[in-house]
């Protein structure tokens, strides 16, 4: 793992798939987990990412308010990129995964797919 500690960012509208992905963040990272914040909109993670500065940031597309391909691209252009921002979204069309790598997601992850496994892999490739 590429951190000695872990600022992480859950944003996602739907409560129990941050609840969900959280424990299992949690479960991973154990001791090495500082801060672990959720946001429900683009916008909120927008405000948090600036403030805290965090070292990973798990994105959702599909929000209220603000989407995660403009947000996504906001918190890369006020942070420099300094952030790794990895996408998590049901949506498995070309266009949607594109824009949101081009908009400086690292990484794009399909929630029907997502296991402890893939996110504990996540980390361990940082």
């Amino acid at each position: 793992m590429k951190y000695n500690s872990y600022k992480i960012l859950v944003v996602d509208d739907n409560l129990t798939f941050v609840e969900t992905l959280s424990y299992m963040i949690k479960t991973i990272l154990g001791d090495k987990l500082l801060l672990l914040d959720k946001s429900y909109n683009g916008k909120d993670a927008i405000e948090m990412a600036i403030i805290n500065h965090y070292n990973i940031i798990f994105m959702d597309v599909n929000m209220p308010e603000i989407d995660g391909i403009y947000a996504t691209k906001k918190i890369n252009r006020e942070l420099y990129r300094q952030t790794i921002i990895i996408c998590v979204s049901f949506n498995k069309d070309f266009e949607t995964m594109n824009n949101m790598i081009l908009s400086g997601a690292e990484n794009y992850i399909y929630k029907d797919e997502l296991t402890i496994e893939k996110i504990e892999k996540i980390f361990n490739e940082l």
